[in-house]
C-alpha cells in the first residue's frame, strides 16, 4: 500500500511524529501507518454537530476510501488488532459497525 499523492494536499504533515509513524508500521505493517495518519489527520476536524474535538476517530471503510485511504477490511482489522494488543491503539468494537479508536502514542 502506497500513501496516495492526494493525501499530501489534505494534511498538514507537522502533526505526525516520524518516531510514532514507523512503530505503527512496524507493528501493523503499512496499513499501521495508514491508521496512525488516518487517525492525526481526524483528529484534527471538530464534529460536525457539537464542533469539539474528539480524541477518538471511526475507522469506517468507506470514509477511509473517499479520503483516499483504501484499504480491504479484513487486512485494516489485522492491523488494528496487532496495535491493539501492543497498546498502541484503544479500540472500542461495535457489532457490525466501525471500530472507533484512539491512539495511545501519539
Amino acid at each position: 500500500m502506497k500513501i496516495p499523492d492526494h493525501i499530501k494536499d489534505y494534511y498538514i504533515w507537522d502533526g505526525i511524529n516520524p518516531g510514532y509513524a514507523m512503530l505503527y508500521r512496524k507493528v501493523g505493517g503499512m496499513a499501521g501507518l495508514l491508521i496512525y495518519i488516518y487517525v492525526r489527520w481526524q483528529k484534527n476536524f471538530p464534529d460536525y454537530i457539537t464542533k469539539e474535538k474528539s480524541e477518538w476517530v471511526r475507522l469506517d471503510n468507506v470514509k477511509m476510501f473517499q479520503e483516499g485511504f483504501t484499504m480491504d477490511r479484513k487486512t485494516k482489522t489485522k492491523a488494528i488488532r496487532k496495535l491493539e494488543k501492543e497498546k498502541m491503539l484503544q479500540v472500542e468494537w461495535g457489532t457490525g459497525k466501525a471500530p472507533v479508536v484512539r491512539l495511545r502514542l501519539e
